[in-house]
């Protein structure tokens, strides 16, 4: 490019306070088709910075996704800077909202990097009684061990008993330990003040 700027400049010194009369026709439009390139060529840059600066933006920000089914809804947000997931769920999880939760949860998941935390706000689900939901709860443990979650935090105040004692027995299986707070301020305390005393 610097070869093209120091031609740009030549061609801007050249007609800078000169008349163009005496000038051949050839020359001139071929430094109008010169400056057409370099323009074009500036204008490609400028697409790509901006593209760029979207792609660092969405890095920044981290990747989210939102679901709901007519039983179930759910949040889920990956904060980069802080290496964190955070999730929230309510209503009953059918096998097919747990399919579609654990999907979302896995992509967003990919976002962070490994040693992450999580922060599960599950203190508004309900027992929808349906044992297929065993399957993609282990797929969930199964990817935090992947990535080796570094702590795992659970709202679970209101948490219905069979749904928990579920929860707790595949997340052992798998030497995951989930540690339960109160509320969402309980937790990113224990994150910021007792973080190197946690363990997954």
């Amino acid at each position: 490019m610097a070869k093209s700027d120091s031609r740009f400049s030549g061609i801007a010194e050249k007609y800078r306070d000169k008349p163009l009369e005496g000038m051949e026709e050839k020359e001139i439009l071929e430094d109008i088709c010169h400056l057409l390139d370099v323009v074009e060529a500036r204008d490609k840059e400028i697409g790509w910075a901006k593209r760029r600066i979207k792609e660092l933006e969405r890095g920044r920000k981290g990747e989210s996704k939102v679901g709901r089914t007519h039983t179930a809804m759910w949040a889920i947000r990956g904060f980069t800077v802080e290496n964190r997931l955070y999730v929230k769920m309510a209503g009953e999880f059918d096998y097919k909202s747990a399919k579609q939760f654990s999907n979302h949860l896995v992509t967003v998941l990919d976002s962070l990097r490994s040693g992450c935390s999580v922060i599960v706000d599950a203190q508004s689900i309900q027992d929808s009684g349906d044992q297929k939901n065993a399957f993609y709860i282990r797929k969930v443990a199964c990817t935090f061990v992947q990535m080796n979650v570094a702590h795992l935090i659970r709202i679970a105040h209101g948490l219905p008993k069979k749904v928990k004692s579920m929860v707790d027995g595949i997340f052992d299986d798998l030497g995951l330990t989930i540690i339960d707070v109160s509320d969402l301020n309980e937790a990113s305390l224990l994150l910021k003040k007792k973080k190197h005393h946690l363990r997954a």
